[in-house]
């Protein structure tokens, strides 16, 4: 699939998990973005899961609230293995330092607070999610919300 954001050998192992903890238009909960179909899929509602997965990172952010919205980022490992073999993770850090980047420059533009975070809780995260730890794991996470007012 296509993206807006360059990653080698166009794989595109990134995955992006929206955690939602108050957004309008969407309950709360966790979704999978789909590229393919450009459409969000909700994977769970609020649970003690995603609720600690919200908290975890208000915490890890430094933030004065909540987040409204994680972005999870994980990875498919072997989307890059195969190919790029023992120097694949380095690559995956370095995709998930391109998209925040492009993330970054993308909320700011939008008028939106963005905080990128280094990791998150990936057992936590692929339990909430029922995913694989061991072939899809987090390796970033993406705070966004509105600006504190001034």
């Amino acid at each position: 699939s296509q993206r807006p954001y360059p990653a080698g050998g166009s794989i595109y192992e990134l995955e992006i998990y929206p955690v939602i903890g108050h957004c309008d238009g969407l309950e709360n909960g966790l979704y999978h973005y789909d590229p393919l179909q450009h459409a969000l899929h909700k994977l769970a509602g609020e649970s003690a899961e995603v609720k600690t997965l919200l908290q975890l990172s208000w915490f890890t952010g430094s933030r004065q609230s909540p987040p409204q919205v994680c972005l999870a980022i994980t990875a498919r490992f072997q989307r890059l293995q195969w190919k790029y073999e023992s120097m694949a993770y380095a690559l995956i850090l370095k995709n998930v330092g391109v998209l925040m980047q492009t993330m970054y420059l993308v909320a700011a533009d939008m008028g939106l607070a963005p905080c990128a975070l280094g990791g998150g809780h990936s057992d936590l995260f692929a339990k909430a999610a029922g995913l694989d730890y061991y072939s899809e794991s987090t390796v970033g996470e993406f705070l966004l919300g509105r600006p504190a007012a001034e």
